[in-house]
């Protein structure tokens, strides 16, 4: 199988409304090349790669296997057999793209939670590290929406912020092996919503009744990158009428 990129052309330089985005483009198998990102991680810098992502699956089309964008990088796939150097076509396309200005999507997915100990375990603890009372801190998590800056780690996963630094906790020393499904969590700056039940480290402080990942559905997963994710409290009763299990 050919290269998808020539070997003489490997570092890019962006300039676009005066801003200078340095990137580098790499083959990572035979079919798949990473975009990655000079940039210190910021949401603007998440939003312009997901229009990065929207304009590459657009110019390419069917060509297209998959791409997925993370924190300061862009993964394209391309269809197996799929050859040629496409370095001069992706170059093109990223020198389109806008840089700056809010996130495209003014949509917000609103995410109903029951905030109580009896859905996460450790509360007591985490209300103790945090200083604040359980309705401080519901308050904190749902003052704004948060902005999905990828899917990772599992299906349906995503990491969204970025939350108020009161709520800004590092990861658990001693994970949880058995995390409910639905479960609304923190991590450093970050929240989420656990899609499938599963071991892990972020501190859990809710729970939706909503199923955010069903592989049956036409479109999987609720969340995806660039989206806009508010959490709305609602109490026992709601949860349990919304379908949710304790």
């Amino acid at each position: 199988m050919g290269s998808l990129l020539s070997k003489n052309l490997k570092k890019l330089l962006l300039t676009m409304n005066n801003t200078e985005i340095q990137y580098s483009i790499s083959e990572v198998s035979e079919n798949s090349l990473l975009i990655k990102y000079d940039e210190t991680f910021s949401t603007s810098l998440s939003i312009y790669i997901a229009r990065c992502a929207r304009a590459v699956l657009t110019h390419f089309g069917e060509n297209i296997l998959n791409s997925i964008p993370s924190y300061d990088a862009l993964l394209i796939t391309f269809k197996p057999y799929i050859t040629g150097d496409f370095l001069p076509e992706i170059r093109e396309v990223i020198a389109k793209v806008p840089v700056g200005g809010a996130a495209d999507n003014t949509e917000i997915i609103k995410i109903p939670a029951y905030y109580n100990i009896e859905v996460a375990e450790f509360m007591d603890e985490i209300l103790k590290d945090t200083g604040l009372t359980l309705n401080q801190l519901i308050a904190k998590h749902t003052e704004k929406p948060f902005f999905v800056y990828m899917i990772g780690f599992c299906p349906g996963f995503a990491y969204m912020g970025e939350v108020a630094k009161e709520l800004q906790m590092p990861r658990r020393k001693v994970p949880q092996l058995k995390i409910p499904v639905g479960s609304v969590a923190l991590a450093d700056f970050q929240t989420a919503v656990y899609p499938i039940e599963m071991p892990g480290g972020w501190h859990i402080i809710g729970r939706t009744p909503l199923t955010v990942f069903d592989a049956k559905r036409e479109q999987p997963s609720l969340f995806k990158q660039g989206d806009l994710v508010q959490f709305e409290s609602i109490s026992r009763e709601q949860f349990l009428e919304m379908g949710g299990v304790l």
